[in-house]
């Protein structure tokens, strides 16, 4: 993931007032459009306010990412990593990630088992990531979560790394998508 936000720093960075970090400025897509954002980390004062908003505990793995950063915006949004939303605001100097509340206590899908720890989405078909702790696999389901197992990864880990590079192949240096009609979901 490193070098894949490196490698868009080369066509600018950006940083909010809210210190998230914009990398790899796409004006095509508009005005104040980035590439990837990355936010800032959580300390362990927030993730226990996180554990508690979500009514269970973040599972260790995504513990570890929130302490680097809190959630990620990549590729111009087709992957979405969820963290702590304090600010709703519509200000454009504030960027958040979307809000781990969301998918895992307030708009939950039904078919979703109670265990699964929902953290990602694609934008092309909001598809999910989810952590399964009876196996600490990382599984992408359908949007409804009925079609819970459609990709596996062994971990969050190989998930991130898979996902960066597979995505990375979809775009030009300059963050311009090569073949639109070309889904940026993974194959089934």
């Amino acid at each position: 993931m490193t070098r894949a936000v490196e490698k868009a720093s080369s066509f600018g960075i950006e940083t909010t007032d809210n210190g998230a970090h914009g990398y790899g400025h796409v004006p095509h897509l508009g005005p104040h459009a980035w590439f990837h954002y990355t936010f800032p980390p959580l300390g362990a004062e927030s993730i226990d306010e996180l554990d508690k908003r979500l009514r269970r505990r973040v599972p260790d793995p995504y513990r570890g990412l929130l302490m680097k950063t809190n959630g990620l915006h990549l590729f111009s949004g087709a992957l979405s990593l969820y963290g702590l939303r304090r600010d709703y605001s519509r200000r454009l100097s504030i960027v958040e990630p979307f809000d781990l509340g969301d998918p895992n206590v307030h708009e939950r899908p039904r078919a979703a088992d109670p265990n699964w720890f929902i953290f990602a989405f694609y934008d092309a078909d909001g598809s999910a990531g989810y952590i399964d702790p009876s196996d600490g696999r990382t599984y992408r389901a359908n949007r409804n979560m009925t079609q819970p197992r459609l990709n596996q990864w062994p971990s969050l880990d190989a998930f991130l790394r898979d996902e960066v590079r597979r995505l990375t192949d979809h775009f030009d240096d300059r963050g311009r998508r090569l073949d639109p009609s070309r889904p940026t979901t993974p194959d089934n």
